[in-house]
């Protein structure tokens, strides 16, 4: 049976959320095109009408455009979504769903096409920071990037840190040196 364009489309968005889910918690070793295609309830032979490799669809996971660059682009503040992005009670929360967050030690280990990918959601994310920021400042891209490393590394390190307090410590400081970053005031 022939399936229309409209259902190769759904079907390849399914497979791409649920292989992202997959990969935020498994890591890319941890998932096999088996349990990508069970998650999405399609059979391991179709994976290849949509996707050449494993490879590519990690690549293509990455090049999702991230929640995080989605909330930032409706916020007229962003202030308020760093906070809630860096808030101890949200981080494993933010962890299931930011790709940047959860798969930053993965991307090393990938082809170029992941790591092209990955950098070019860092570009989104410093781009959204940079829109927040008074365009005559000459430290806008510096502050951009400052508040990004704080946001994703911060969630990172917070959850690798096996320690409640130290990860709450961790995140307490990070939120408030990226609200500083691209605050008017200037960086940290």
């Amino acid at each position: 049976m022939r399936y229309g364009p409209e259902h190769k489309k759904r079907s390849r968005r399914r497979i791409l959320r649920r292989a992202a889910a997959l990969f935020r918690r498994h890591g890319y070793a941890g998932v096999g095109i088996d349990r990508v295609m069970a998650a999405a309830n399609l059979t391991r032979g179709a994976f290849y009408a949509h996707f050449p490799s494993k490879a590519a669809l990690f690549a293509e996971v990455l090049a999702e455009e991230s929640d995080f660059v989605r909330r930032l682009r409706s916020a007229s503040d962003a202030r308020e979504v760093i906070s809630v992005y860096l808030d101890p009670d949200n981080r494993e929360k933010v962890a299931r769903g930011c790709t940047l967050a959860t798969l930053t030690n993965e991307v090393p280990r990938r082809d170029a096409a992941a790591r092209r990918a990955y950098a070019a959601q860092i570009e989104s994310l410093a781009s959204e920071f940079e829109r927040h920021l008074p365009l005559a400042d000459p430290d806008r891209r510096a502050r951009a990037l400052e508040a990004v490393a704080l946001c994703v590394g911060g969630i990172g390190i917070a959850r690798a840190a096996g320690d409640e307090e130290l990860a709450r410590e961790v995140l307490g400081v990070c939120r408030e040196r990226a609200i500083a970053a691209i605050s008017d005031e200037g960086g940290a």
